[in-house]
């Protein structure tokens, strides 16, 4: 039968199959890898000292999910803000699945604003919503950018894991 041997599907960026190594989306990899710890056919030998590989992994994934929080929260805090004409929204990128901040017009056309258009909207507004805006933009470049360096990150520390030699330990021959 055709395909015979590879079970599994593309998904828009994101290929799932039997095996770890198919998954494309490093994150969704991580956390595939994270949960599922084989520690019968793999260990992860400094795991116990807080260095080890899967160690790294977990830690990564989960400041990702803190920056994305942090992201949520901003944008919900910008929807709250009257007078601004525009709003902070969190966009997806369903081929990579990377997450990111960008500013969106509120009234007419609904359209996503640059940062250098936001601050040229945010000059015509009185001062202390020009500052929380110019805030609001500065905090939303430091979260894209820290998401865009953890995903760097778990990246490498996949690269790293897959080309690292497993260390398999014989059964002991006093087991039953």
């Amino acid at each position: 039968m055709k395909g015979d041997g590879v079970k599994g599907q593309v998904l828009k960026g994101r290929s799932q199959h039997a095996g770890d190594e198919r998954i494309v989306n490093h994150v969704v990899w991580a956390r595939h890898t994270a949960v599922k710890q084989d520690c019968q056919n793999q260990v992860d030998v400094k795991a116990l000292t807080g260095r080890g590989g899967l160690v790294a992994l977990r830690q990564g994934v989960a400041s990702l999910d803190a920056v994305a929080d942090d992201m949520r929260l901003l944008s919900e805090q910008s929807k709250t803000v009257k007078g601004v004409g525009a709003y902070l929204v969190v966009h997806q990128r369903s081929s990579r699945g990377s997450v990111f901040l960008r500013w969106r017009q509120r009234l007419g056309t609904n359209r996503h604003l640059s940062w250098e258009e936001l601050e040229e909207i945010a000059s015509n507004l009185p001062s202390d919503l020009r500052a929380w805006c110019l805030r609001a933009t500065k905090l939303a470049q430091l979260l894209n950018e820290e998401h865009l360096q953890l995903r760097a990150d778990i990246k490498v520390a996949r690269r790293a894991l897959e080309v690292a030699e497993p260390h398999l330990y014989p059964r002991s021959s006093f087991s039953s």
